[in-house]
């Protein structure tokens, strides 16, 4: 059973910890004045927001400081209207703030995730695993370049789990989606579930916000809808971190020409899979499982997965963590373990990557280098046989269940039984 529904404010306030960590960020950042810059991200999030306030392309070339010029910004118009804040601050206290940003975050999420699964999970544990993801790959990348993967992993969480029956819900899906594309999977995640009302609040805050992009920055708006979505990434789908299915057969194909091709083909498969899939574990009341079936297709359909976007593992390690320790399944216990050792380690460190060096790579590079989708695709494949056995034991409970015309009509008196009985008497 899932727990009660908190209140927004309930559900939006961070464990202790994450808030600790949130201070710990920033003073760090305060300690490196004049130390090299740290942040990628987080560097181009502020560069945006300075393009428009000095009235500069979006989409051109960007002031951002070495190492890092001339990284893209490759995000809808109205996202850089959220960064400006960052303006008022030196780079090395952006990364500081987007990093705070991120353990709060961190902390707001795996509140989400245990309550959906725990009646009033006790502050001792939310605190103790919040800090455990810290020792995933796709988070402390998160946290190092000051990227927004878990700020808006934080929003979905409230929104789905959360804030079912809110007449806010849908609105922070909407302003998620608004900063990054990727979220809009989760509005038909709302109609699959029968939250009509909330997918329409998602979708009108999405559109709200990109009108009112339109209005303050046309120029920069009709750029990116009309070619700067398609040229964010360049040409840089090959690389190893692209652990996406359009990633996988660009390194496959060598970048053959119908690589994306297939990639959508097998999208729109992924899609309908998640489909079936998000109906099902919400017909069983899985919330938390139906959630993980749509931000990992998000993963694995869009063209570019960077290994910090896999930030979604979180919520899937707490998942088996919780089947392992409080059902005692032993599959859920093997599949925590294969997932605490793909993500917790680099995978880059083991093959070579670079100077399109992936388009060279053997059988044990292949395996290795797409680790991060091999290991999203066993566990996929695993759910699926545990979803069809969950039904196949509930159909042999309830038994076969026969045609109307087969049951018998309920027997109708015999008049030689009236007779019997009158004689007896």
């Amino acid at each position: 059973m899932t727990a009660s529904l908190p209140s927004l404010k309930d559900a939006l306030r961070p464990p202790l910890v994450s808030v600790v960590l949130a201070v710990g960020m920033l003073l760090a950042a305060i300690i490196m004045v004049g130390q090299r810059h740290p942040g990628m991200d987080s560097a181009v999030y502020q560069a945006g927001a300075s393009a428009i306030l000095r009235g500069n392309a979006l989409y051109d070339s960007l002031a951002i400081p070495l190492p890092w010029a001339d990284l893209p910004f490759t995000y809808p118009p109205v996202a850089a209207i959220f960064f400006l804040p960052l303006v008022a601050f030196k780079l090395h206290i952006v990364w500081g703030i987007m990093a705070a940003l991120c353990v709060l975050a961190l902390g707001v999420a795996v509140r989400a995730f245990l309550r959906s699964l725990i009646d009033e999970p006790s502050p001792w544990l939310v605190n103790a695993v919040t800090l455990l993801p810290l020792g995933l790959q796709a988070v402390w990348s998160t946290i190092g370049l000051g990227q927004v993967n878990l700020i808006l992993m934080a929003l979905i969480a409230v929104d789905v789990l959360a804030m079912r029956g809110s007449r806010y819900s849908g609105v922070l899906i909407g302003i998620a989606a608004s900063i990054k594309l990727t979220p809009l999977i989760f509005i038909p995640h709302l109609l699959l579930t029968g939250r009509r009302s909330d997918a329409a609040r998602a979708t009108a805050t999405f559109l709200g916000l990109q009108a009112f992009a339109w209005l303050v920055l046309p120029g920069d708006s009709v750029r990116f809808w009309t070619s700067a979505i398609m040229e964010g990434n360049g040409n840089r789908t090959y690389e190893s971190a692209n652990q996406s299915i359009n990633g996988l057969l660009q390194r496959l194909t060598g970048e053959a020409p119908s690589a994306l091709t297939v990639s959508l083909i097998l999208g729109a498969g992924c899609l309908a899979l998640m489909a079936v899939l998000v109906r099902r574990l919400h017909d069983h009341d899985q919330p938390l499982a139906a959630m993980l079936v749509t931000a990992f297709c998000g993963l694995l359909i869009s063209p570019v997965t960077w290994t910090h976007h896999w930030v979604w593992v979180v919520p899937l390690c707490i998942l088996l963590g919780y089947r392992a320790l409080r059902r005692g399944e032993v599959g859920a216990r093997v599949l925590l373990a294969l997932l605490l050792l793909v993500f917790s380690v680099d995978f880059r460190l083991l093959v070579r990557h670079g100077e399109k060096l992936e388009l060279d790579w053997g059988l044990r590079e292949t395996l290795v280098g797409n680790s991060y989708l091999w290991a999203a695709v066993i566990v996929g494949v695993t759910g699926i046989a545990w979803l069809v056995a969950r039904q196949q034991r509930i159909a042999a409970a309830t038994g076969p269940m026969l045609p109307i015309d087969s049951v018998p009509s309920p027997r109708q008196p015999d008049p030689s039984d009236r007779q019997l009985v009158d004689q007896r008497r």
